[in-house]
């Protein structure tokens, strides 16, 4: 049982307990036959991670999220493999919708557990496997009336963070860049802001990165020209920042700007770009442990939220 519960349940078992049976498994060269294991307890050692891109998913209209999706998938192919689960990913064939790829998935018992991404208010793929006795995880908190099986960023508090540092560096005047989107993040980063920065901002809500570009454009000249712009993700930064520079701005001296998530190559610009580094790995690692837990039949606990800490760099 103990065996079992490192392979299976690892959240069952204390640390020294685990890293005795494996350093047992090692010596032995022991290798679990999955089929017969799945023949046995009825599961597949299989998180399925079913993924609903739109044609244009990764289009110059949602920069980094390639990299978004690499990072948080890496983390979970690493978490599951330590404890012998293999990840499932997946995506609906044309014209159909995520809720009935779910359908398939769980009729074929091809996974043990669902993970769910971006989940919304009244989501209604929540809602679906609610309904149903199988484990399944969210990104993104679930509704009141739902198991609390999620794990999300504290983008209110990760944002707040921001503000407070930008009015510790005597930033009076900010400009806030946010995406016009009905995503909860965004709400949830710009209340975060509004919260803690001391002086009225000037909200404004984009849809594509021209309208960002030619927002910032339009500010020159202006006797209150912001000496900050805080964008809720760093593409609006980065856009806001070529802006400025070709302005003659020294962005980081003159203004000011920052962005959230901290892309792969937020460091490596002209001027580093100070951010919020969403840190995907743990994520996924927290996503895989409820999932386990999900799939144990333990009782239900609270969400998970995770803070993205904030990193200092010379635009701001």
């Amino acid at each position: 049982m103990t065996v079992s519960n490192v392979l299976n349940a690892p959240h069952r078992v204390s640390e020294p307990t685990i890293r005795t049976v494996r350093a047992a498994i090692k010596e032995l060269g022991y290798t679990p036959n999955h089929a017969a294991r799945a023949l046995s307890s009825g599961r597949s050692q299989v998180i399925g991670l079913p993924l609903y891109l739109e044609d244009d998913a990764f289009s110059d209209q949602h920069p980094g999220l390639g990299g978004f999706l690499h990072g948080l998938l890496g983390g979970l192919v690493k978490s599951a493999a330590i404890s012998g689960y293999g990840v499932h990913v997946t995506t609906p064939t044309e014209g159909a919708t995520e809720i009935a790829l779910y359908e398939s998935l769980i009729a074929a018992r091809q996974v043990d557990a669902i993970v769910v991404l971006e989940t919304m208010p009244q989501d209604e793929r929540i809602a679906f496997l609610s309904q149903r006795p199988f484990p399944f995880v969210a990104f993104g908190r679930t509704g009141p009336r739902h198991r609390q099986c999620w794990v999300d960023v504290d983008n209110e508090t990760s944002m707040a963070g921001i503000a407070r540092h930008l009015a510790g560096t005597g930033r009076t005047r900010a400009a806030y860049l946010a995406t016009d989107s009905a995503l909860p993040w965004v709400h949830q980063r710009r209340a975060g802001f509004l919260r803690e920065f001391p002086s009225p901002a000037v909200v404004e809500s984009f849809s594509s990165l021209e309208q960002v570009s030619a927002y910032v454009e339009e500010t020159f000249g202006r006797s209150d020209r912001p000496d900050v712009f805080v964008a809720d993700n760093d593409a609006y930064a980065v856009v806001a920042m070529r802006a400025l520079q070709r302005h003659g701005v020294k962005v980081g001296q003159d203004i000011a700007v920052t962005g959230f998530n901290d892309f792969p190559l937020a460091g490596m610009l002209d001027t580093p770009l100070t951010t919020a580094r969403i840190p995907l790995r743990d994520i996924a690692a927290c996503l895989f442990d409820r999932a386990v837990r999900e799939i144990s039949g333990d009782p239900d606990q609270p969400g998970r939220l995770v803070t993205a800490p904030l990193v200092v760099r010379s635009s701001a």
